[in-house]
């Protein structure tokens, strides 16, 4: 599938809805973020507008709430049980910095089970993610370029990791833009710019009957 932005997929009324979902669960944390599990009263709100965008071909899988305020590291979402799988990306609260909060989706794909690359950091233990020490140009990822990431690039959105961490991938970003929706293959490597602040969203997985 190819990577797309929607923008008002769902109303404020929704989206505040969605945000007192969160709020009123009970959260769990890992040391980046503050997650909280995707429950009935969720799917009743996203359900239809969702179905509208991918029609039948796709079932619900998994998801979670999350919140931040620490870019998150290179990772992807899929299970190879899935088979064909996409990511939806739901923008709840944009809190950053001059509302420069982005989703960096690279060109680059794992084909294996969801991965989080450590880059220069020690490996940790999450709950559903393979930890990897080093970055991803360490392993066999697809579409790699071979080549440095661009200066630009590098400069203006994923400079809290050294520029060399960041080889052999290209991709482009997509504004946290509360309201609308991201969808796009979840073997893509995919991570957080170098934001400011706070976001909270929504990510939602399903896969290919």
């Amino acid at each position: 599938m190819q990577t797309t932005q929607l923008s008002d997929i769902f109303s404020d009324e929704e989206r505040n809805a969605l945000l007192d979902i969160y709020r009123s669960h009970e959260s769990y944390d890992t040391e980046e973020m503050k997650k909280a599990p995707v429950c009935d009263k969720t799917m009743d709100i996203v359900e239809e507008r969702i179905r509208q965008l991918i029609g039948t071909d796709y079932v619900y899988v998994s998801g979670n709430y999350y919140s931040h305020e620490k870019p998150f590291y290179p990772h992807t979402d899929f299970q190879k049980e899935w088979k064909e799988s996409i990511n939806m990306v739901i923008p709840l609260e944009n809190n950053t910095e001059d509302k420069n909060g982005k989703l960096v989706i690279f060109d680059q794909l794992w084909e294996d089970d969801s991965k989080t690359w450590m880059m220069i950091h020690p490996v940790k233990e999450y709950a559903v993610n393979k930890a990897l020490p080093g970055c991803p140009f360490d392993y066999r990822i697809t579409n790699h370029t071979n080549e440095k990431m661009s200066l630009l690039f590098w400069e203006t959105h994923l400079k809290h990791f050294p520029s060399w961490c960041w080889q052999g991938l290209s991709g482009s970003t997509y504004n946290y833009e509360e309201n609308s929706i991201i969808i796009f293959d979840n073997k893509r490597i995919h991570c957080t710019n170098n934001f400011k602040g706070n976001k909270t969203g929504l990510t939602l997985r399903y896969k290919k009957k």
